[in-house]
């Protein structure tokens, strides 16, 4: 079977919309990237009390919203009202900023008057970027809640999209179970299979090549270091394209390290700064 992701190349992705450039999350940021050129979108989904499956990094919105509390426990009304540009300053080199003079918060008060800056759902961006590649992250659950891999699954089949997404996640259980539930989408690899490669490439060049071309995932979606282990080398893009398998390294900021990850041939880089790594490549 071909793998799409390993065809396409230069596969890269605003992370979290690009988050450095405009609000984190916000559809705003997101049709900045894509008219940007950029080719994909880099996304975490969490899902409501009443079950609506939303867009945003943290399990609480108080980072980035007008809100406070967690997405969990909050009803996709109550979520909808908020303003999620609250706290981003353009140019401020931060996620979000706090404490700085009113006028800094450029975006803050546009909503709910432009829908670009509330709190996306999962379904709206499948619509809205029909042509967009989206990398999804299944965050976790809090205790006590039911897992939703299964409606996220159904979300991606109601659009049309199996094509053009691909789910991630920290953890190993959610990426199992949407590939239980459809063997038509695509997944990239969990931390326990990234940790079963790289120790495979430290043994046997060839062992880590024959496990990636066992494996279900289509990308192994890595950092370039974990603490002080370079896992973005040559030798392990090479083994992971023999293996027939994409690498996608996150989260990139900095011209030199894109620079010297797409010279070894990285298939993906997923950044907060789409409108520098558009500029390379």
């Amino acid at each position: 079977m071909k793998n799409p992701w390993l065809e396409l190349r230069s596969m890269h992705y605003a992370h979290r919309g690009g988050a450095l450039e405009a609000p984190s999350s916000t559809l705003f940021a997101m049709d900045r990237s894509v008219d940007l050129g950029l080719p994909g979108l880099e996304l975490d989904l969490h899902r409501t009390r009443d079950g609506v499956i939303v867009v945003l990094h943290d399990n609480e919105v108080d980072r980035t919203t007008s809100g406070d509390g967690r997405v969990s426990d909050l009803d996709f009304g109550e979520i909808a009202s908020l303003d999620n540009a609250y706290w981003f300053v353009p140019d401020s080199n931060e996620y979000t900023s706090v404490g700085r003079p009113l006028s800094d918060y450029a975006y803050r008060g546009m909503w709910p008057q432009d829908r670009r800056f509330g709190v996306a759902t999962f379904r709206e961006v499948l619509q809205r970027y029909s042509n967009t590649i989206v990398n999804v992250d299944i965050k976790a659950p809090p205790a006590n809640t039911e897992p939703y891999e299964a409606q996220v699954v159904e979300e991606i089949i109601a659009a049309g999209a199996q094509d053009r997404v691909i789910v991630a996640s920290f953890r190993d259980s959610s990426l199992f179970a949407v590939r239980k539930l459809s063997s038509e989408i695509y997944t990239s690899a969990g931390p326990g299979e990234i940790s079963e490669f790289y120790f495979a490439l430290i043994n046997d060049y060839k062992q880590a090549v024959t496990l990636a071309k066992a494996s279900p995932y289509v990308a192994l979606q890595i950092p370039h270091y974990y603490g002080e282990i370079e896992l973005a080398t040559e030798e392990f893009v090479e083994a992971a394209h023999e293996g027939g398998k994409a690498v996608h390294v996150w989260t990139v900021n900095e011209q030199e390290e894109m620079e010297v990850l797409i010279g070894r041939g990285v298939d993906g880089i997923i950044t907060d700064r789409p409108s520098l790594l558009k500029s390379l490549i």
